[in-house]
């Protein structure tokens, strides 16, 4: 049971959902992965405990496929109350998926570009990039350039923070 004295720490407009969670015990033997701070349920956690339910607070249809990727039993954004989580997760332990990923956009990035924009979210510059799926950095740039053509950007900042859902651009 949460108390008072705990230390909970959430955006201000969420706290009231997760101490109201946390007062309702336990959640059917499905793990609830909170996406907090936004990357944590990407590469915060190796394997994905199962069952899962990731609760994401970034909507960026990009970050979702990604996390669908994952293949959790369940995806929450956003949700607006305890009991929208408390019901998913009632929903996944009966065996039932809960969530659907983003339709497509207009153009959307290749599987391969959208591995280097995740690198890129995680702090990883072009070299790094590069070594890490086995290509030049010039190869990286390509895709860098794609990417910004693509969501709508002008930078590889902004590219970066656009997945993490920190700012809106005209694209996707």
């Amino acid at each position: 049971m949460y108390n008072e004295s705990m230390p909970l720490h959430a955006a201000p407009a969420y706290l009231p959902i997760w101490r109201e969670l946390l007062n309702g015990g336990g959640f059917d033997n499905v793990h609830v992965v909170v996406d907090q701070p936004t990357g944590y349920a990407l590469w915060g956690l190796e394997p994905l405990p199962r069952p899962a339910l990731i609760v994401t607070f970034n909507a960026y249809p990009l970050y979702l496929l990604d996390l669908y990727e994952r293949s959790p039993e369940g995806l929450l954004v956003s949700p607006d109350s305890s009991k929208t989580v408390r019901a998913a997760t009632d929903l996944i332990a009966r065996g039932q998926r809960v969530g659907s990923p983003p339709g497509p956009g207009c153009d959307l990035p290749t599987r391969r570009e959208r591995q280097v924009l995740r690198q890129l979210a995680r702090g990883r510059c072009a070299g790094e990039i590069a070594r890490s799926l086995g290509v030049k950095r010039e190869t990286v740039y390509t895709y860098l350039q794609n990417l910004r053509e693509k969501l709508g950007v002008d930078s590889q900042h902004e590219l970066a923070l656009t997945y993490l859902g920190m700012v809106h651009p005209g694209g996707i």
